[in-house]
């Protein structure tokens, strides 16, 4: 993959930031400003826009930055209405605005801009999540940091090297086992990627894990907006899928976000082999970072621990007053309270599975996680 370079726009840095609405016609230039970035994904890329308005009808605001009439960078974010806030990027560990390296003059700039942005959104605060890539910009004044979790990233390279010597012998042990068993991968794109059965192994997992799911359109919309960069690994026991793993390309990273499995298969280690194929491709397309995500509970890092990942901290960035970022902080921590656990037991256990495709989608929205 060739990717456009941002150093001839370095020259850029010294002059004054103007922040202008994003349209259709700035799709492709966008695309390139987030494939080139170090820390652009899919969340970044113009398409999930389609998704959001398309599967939820959010009111989304796309912001590019513009210096000496050139691209120095690109915010994408939702409007909150209710709670009066931008959010950058909803349903995501990541999100925030993508720049060239400004100088600290243009970071205030910035800070200022975007909070008049928000102003003229009806909103008087934003939320970044994650933020990965603007940590100059949130050394500004207005800005604060909420540390949250961490997120775990496989360097890639040569696949031979980093199943000899950087997977652990535990995940070598169930992609051998899965094999074994007669389980095969293949790796799927775009919209054969979200193909039925997967909404139906989809379902039946986050109703497991107690979360409410999103729409079938989510996933529909995703792969018509980003095309072949939705990817996925389906492990198959004859023709029947018993595991799908889901991520998405941008620039020279690959950043997986659902797994979903059937609970008969899960002796053969149809996960772990889902994982391997996913990234034995990505080696073999030249891409440099596996992105596992978000690392949050005990169970989950230790599964993504004997891959060989890195971890690596991260939070939400609240951008406004002192007043609203205090209603920030509350908001980023809902859905660990008391009560959010309680709805997730219900939801695991009560709610019909039925039901679930039809309830959880108004409030997933709501939740915006």
């Amino acid at each position: 993959m060739s990717l456009p370079d941002l150093k001839p726009q370095m020259e850029t840095c010294g002059a004054p930031i103007v922040v202008e609405p994003a349209g259709p016609e700035d799709a492709p230039l966008w695309d390139n400003f987030v494939e080139s970035h170090p820390e652009g994904r899919y969340c970044h890329l113009w398409g999930y826009r389609r998704t959001l308005e398309e599967a939820y009808g959010y009111h989304c605001v796309y912001l590019k930055f513009l210096g000496s009439g050139q691209l120095v960078g690109v915010f994408p974010s939702i409007q909150v209405r209710r709670r009066r806030w931008l959010i950058s990027q909803p349903f995501n560990e990541y999100g925030g605005p993508l720049t060239l390296s400004l100088s600290c003059e243009q970071y205030g700039q910035l800070t200022r801009l975007l909070l008049r942005e928000a102003q003229r959104e009806g909103c008087e605060s934003i939320e970044i999540r994650g933020g990965i890539g603007c940590e100059a910009a949130g050394r500004a004044a207005s800005w604060k940091f909420q540390p949250l979790h961490s997120y775990a990233l496989l360097r890639l390279g040569d696949p031979e090297h980093l199943w000899k010597k950087v997977v652990s012998y535990e995940a070598r042990k169930g992609v051998n086992k899965a094999r074994k068993a007669g389980l095969v991968a293949e790796v799927r794109r775009g919209a054969r990627a979200v193909e039925q059965p997967f909404y139906h192994l989809y379902l039946m997992s986050m109703k497991r894990l107690g979360v409410p799911p999103h729409p079938w359109r989510f996933f529909l919309e995703l792969a018509a907006g980003i095309g072949d960069r939705l990817v996925a690994s389906w492990v198959m026991e004859g023709k029947q899928p018993v595991a799908i793993l889901l991520g998405a390309t941008s620039g020279r990273r690959v950043h997986i976000f659902v797994i979903a499995s059937e609970p008969r298969a899960w002796p053969m280690r149809p996960s772990d082999l889902a994982h391997w194929e996913l990234i034995e491709w990505a080696c073999r397309q030249h891409l440099e970072v596996f992105d596992f995500g978000s690392a949050r509970y005990s169970g989950q890092i230790q599964f993504k621990k004997k891959w060989g990942i890195e971890f690596h901290d991260y939070g939400y960035y609240l951008l406004g007053s002192a007043e609203s970022t205090g209603k920030l902080k509350s908001g980023t921590v809902r859905t660990s309270s008391k009560s959010m656990a309680a709805m997730a037991t219900l939801w695991k256990w009560v709610m019909p599975l039925a039901l679930t495709r039809r309830i959880g989608p108004p409030i997933r929205k709501y939740l915006t996680k």
